[in-house]
């Protein structure tokens, strides 16, 4: 059994995944929203770069040109001050709000929305010097370890490959007016981070394979762990069986209810068992067994025929004989015909004799 336990070769269940995921335990890479966020901030520097980098320019040159004939002050001062942050808050809030958007698709393009408290309650396991030794020192860590210093040297050598290739446009910078300076800067940054950014997607990529790979082998099950969730989710078998077989009595005592008001005669032990019989002269040609029960279902038949004015005759034998031998909707064989057919004569002469036109009808 201990062996079942081990053996995690089975793929997790939607279930779990789902308890999984309440939890904040979700097969996401960090690197995917890096890249992402990295990306667009390039793409949108390379796109607006030089037209914000000049808006500042000349809001600088603004700014300056006023402060020069201001009252120096504090109330001045702070009214400066504000005016500035306030400016280029709203200056820099489209490049923001483009971050904010990349982040935020970054993370929902690979979990979806995950709403949960778990990660950021209270555990004080993380502030454990010794669980955070050990942690220090594990198989994992050094794995990440060595995971970044690759990327590292990957983004290294793409940046000293880029640069290498603008070193002779180096040379030429000296002659250039201070505004193609500017944006011969800007442009060869955003050409550099371009192709920083195709790397980190490319990183990104295989990250998030690796990651997703990774989560699902954590998330695999053993055999045992599969019977006990079906056990959890779907009950007990014995206590499935029961609620089947209590329902079917349900619906048994339900079916009796409504049958024994349409009988003719109620045969009981006259304790333990209930038969309803019916018979409609001319259309069947024998009596038929409407409804039956044992125990409180008997006694609920009693009830419903006392209500319905419907009579309860006593006869044990023959109350038994119908109720172990005949279903409910079977017709009364032969062997029994006469026994039965004397309680039906008695049950009708007695209700022609206490309403002659309503027995007339029903012969």
């Amino acid at each position: 059994m201990a062996d079942q336990d081990l053996d995690r070769n089975e793929a997790a269940t939607p279930y779990k995944l789902q308890k999984a995921r309440e939890k904040g335990q979700v097969g996401k890479s960090p690197e995917v929203t890096g890249a992402l966020v990295f990306t667009v901030a390039i793409a949108y520097f390379y796109w607006k770069g030089w037209d914000g980098l000049a808006a500042q320019f000349r809001y600088d040159h603004a700014l300056l040109a006023q402060a020069g004939g201001m009252e120096v002050n504090p109330s001045t001062l702070w009214l400066l001050v504000g005016t500035m942050v306030k400016d280029t808050g709203l200056m820099l809030a489209p490049f923001l709000a483009a971050l904010m958007i990349a982040a935020v698709i970054g993370n929902m393009a690979q979990t979806g929305p995950v709403l949960s408290a778990e990660p950021i309650k209270a555990d004080f396991e993380r502030v454990n010097p010794a669980a955070g030794l050990k942690k220090l020192f594990s198989r994992r860590t050094l794995f990440d370890a060595a995971r970044a210093i690759a990327k590292l040297l990957m983004l290294a050598l793409a940046s000293y490959y880029t640069l290498k290739a603008l070193v002779p446009q180096f040379f030429q910078l000296s002659a250039m007016p201070p505004g193609r300076l500017a944006q011969t800067i800007v442009a060869d940054a955003a050409s550099a981070g371009l192709k920083l950014a195709l790397l980190l997607c490319l990183i990104a990529a295989a990250d998030h394979a690796f990651t997703r790979r990774e989560f699902a082998a954590k998330m695999r099950m053993s055999k045992r762990e599969l019977k006990d969730e079906h056990k959890n989710r779907e009950g007990d078998p014995r206590i499935r069986a029961r609620l089947r077989q209590l329902r079917r009595e349900a619906l048994t005592r339900s079916m009796a209810a409504r049958n024994t008001a349409t009988a003719n005669v109620v045969l009981t032990n006259p304790t333990h068992y209930a038969v309803a019989l019916r018979y409609v002269h001319g259309e069947m040609q024998s009596p038929q067994v409407v409804a039956k029960g044992a125990g409180t279902l008997a006694a609920a038949m009693r009830e419903i025929a006392a209500r319905h004015r419907i009579p309860v005759v006593q006869n044990p034998p023959l109350a038994r004989e119908l109720y172990r031998s005949i279903e409910v909707d079977q017709h009364v064989p032969p062997a029994l015909y006469a026994q039965v057919a004397r309680i039906l004569v008695w049950v009708f002469a007695m209700k022609r004799a206490r309403d002659p036109v309503a027995a007339g009808a029903a012969a």
